[in-house]
């Protein structure tokens, strides 16, 4: 499923961040990979990642001898996964709402980009995602959740430190709804924006439910650091 901003956000963020050299450092994903294998709690050796981007998680995940498929949107982010993905990836261009996978995986991530259309949408989305995952297999999707978005609304930031690039997060009491803004420093008027979708943990519990779905944990996440523009990851507590 493909509106209005969605390829134009992420193609036009990707060349914004590739010309400020404003991506997270590779010990973010190694971080990043080591919590998600921490939720996930058990073995796995197939995995389905959905906008995966350049494949950073991916390359690590398959660097442990696991086979890996992404699914991105952007041909030019696609193009840079293909020519930097290790042996044991197969990625995709497509849109994950369309696309025909005949297979079944025992992980599906959804990092950072749930919420993209409306209810109907996700509750589509999540029935797909239900008959992509093998007999056991396991989901870990991030879903944002209206309370915080609500208290940080207005909050300015520069992303990794590049003060090159200002992003705006902002509360859409209305639809319920997160917004992400980034805009490059003299060039207002070309400012771009994702909008998502937030749920509480009941609304995700009936959204999951219509899909088939059974919700084994809530993983409370971390939150930005809004001095260095990076997200800060908050560990399983047991």
């Amino acid at each position: 499923m493909k509106t209005n901003w969605v390829e134009t956000y992420y193609k036009s963020q990707y060349e914004l961040m590739t010309s400020n050299f404003a991506y997270p450092p590779n010990h973010f994903f190694e971080d990043e990979v080591s919590l998600l294998e921490e939720q996930v709690g058990r073995p796995f050796t197939t995995v389905l990642e959905l906008g995966a981007g350049r494949g950073d998680i991916a390359n690590i995940l398959a660097r442990q001898d696991r086979e890996i498929v992404t699914i991105e949107l952007v041909e030019e982010i696609c193009e840079y996964a293909k020519k930097h993905a290790h042996q044991n990836i197969q990625v995709l261009c497509g849109d994950f709402y369309t696309i025909k996978l005949q297979r079944n995986f025992d992980l599906i991530l959804y990092l950072d980009g749930f919420g993209v259309g409306n209810d109907d949408d996700q509750s589509f989305l999540l029935q797909r995602i239900f008959n992509w995952l093998s007999d056991d297999g396991y989901a870990l999707i991030d879903i944002y959740q209206p309370l915080y978005w609500q208290e940080i609304t207005g909050q300015e930031m520069y992303p990794f430190g590049i003060e090159n690039i200002i992003r705006k997060y902002d509360y859409d009491e209305t639809g319920n709804r997160m917004t992400d803004t980034w805009r490059e420093k003299g060039k207002e008027n070309e400012a771009i924006t994702q909008s998502l979708a937030c749920y509480s943990p009941e609304q995700i519990y009936t959204l999951c439910e219509k899909a088939g779905m059974h919700i084994i944990a809530y993983y409370p996440s971390g939150a930005m650091d809004f001095e260095t523009g990076i997200f800060q990851k908050k560990r399983i507590v047991g």
